[in-house]
């Protein structure tokens, strides 16, 4: 993928303009391939579908996108993409935050539309913004610009697309009960355990008691809730960051499988391609400035 599909917490947005545009495309990728790394961020996103098909899961649900089909995140929740049948595929990621529309917060009609959602009350549902191509587009090219006319006209569609999304809802949907929210935190947490230590030793047993559940139970709710297994996102991890290391480290080969925690490298170069799309030795070839981060 290109420009960047690790939306994170910590890669913050500009405060005077709370709002990026992620380009990510592929030109081959094979069935069921991860497109969207499983993450999260405490702002809204966008994503617009442009070439190729693919399954996005949002909070635990899959839905299918093809060109044409825009999606909304809820900020906080999980999210991560996956290639539907392979071959080229291309989205676009809108992230921002719900600040970039208080300046409306005095219109009794977003208090009555808008607030529920902008405040974690309520919930719009993830195909709200379907039928919104041609604006989400819109939006994606003004913030683009980088001009104060396009960044304007940009928070405009924002705002327009959400009302009109939270118009179609005949109620704000509830909240996440808090069961579903605390369950969700543990989750969060230990993805961030295997990001810490992704070399480390990790089971799903280890895995199933951080977050206080049976090793059966655990499983069939990560695959619910990221689109994957447990085994295979902490893959997808150590390979993005032996990515990373090769690309940006100038770590040998060996070095940066030994660094993930795959000391056979044999195994390290079937489990790269297989995530990359290419062997570690093309990955270090790109330098700094090419492939998926």
């Amino acid at each position: 993928m290109k420009d960047g599909i690790r939306l994170r917490e910590r890669n913050p947005l500009d405060p005077l303009f709370p709002a990026k545009v992620y380009v990510n495309r592929a030109e081959d990728t094979a069935p069921g391939q991860n497109i969207l790394f499983l993450h999260w961020h405490e702002h809204f996103e966008l994503i617009a579908m442009r070439r190729g098909k693919a399954v996005f899961h949002l909070n635990s649900e899959p839905f299918e996108a093809e060109p044409g089909t825009v999606l909304l995140v809820q900020a906080g929740d999980l999210h991560a993409g996956y290639s539907r049948f392979g071959g080229a595929a291309e989205y676009v990621s809108v992230v921002f935050s719900g600040a970039l529309l208080r300046d409306w917060s005095g219109d009794p009609g977003y208090a009555e539309l808008l607030q529920p959602y902008l405040d974690g009350q309520g919930r719009l549902h993830p195909l709200g913004a379907s039928g919104e191509t041609e604006l989400a587009e819109r939006v994606i090219a003004d913030i683009a610009a980088g001009t104060a006319g396009g960044r304007l006209l940009a928070r405009t569609g924002l705002l327009l697309l959400l009302a009109r999304a939270a118009a179609a809802q005949p109620a704000p949907a509830p909240a996440r009960p808090r069961e579903a929210q605390l369950r969700q935190e543990r989750f969060k947490q230990l993805l961030r355990h295997v990001e810490a230590s992704c070399a480390d030793k990790h089971t799903i047993e280890d895995a199933a008691a951080r977050v206080r559940m049976d090793p059966f139970h655990f499983c069939k709710v990560f695959k619910k809730l990221t689109g994957s297994t447990y085994i295979d996102y902490v893959n997808q991890v150590r390979m993005q960051e032996a990515m990373r290391l090769l690309r940006q480290e100038d770590c040998s080969v060996a070095e940066a499988a030994e660094r993930v925690g795959c000391g056979n490298a044999n195994y390290f170069t079937k489990l790269f391609k297989r995530y990359n799309g290419m062997t570690p030795s093309e990955a270090k070839k790109l330098g700094p400035g090419g492939g998926q981060p």
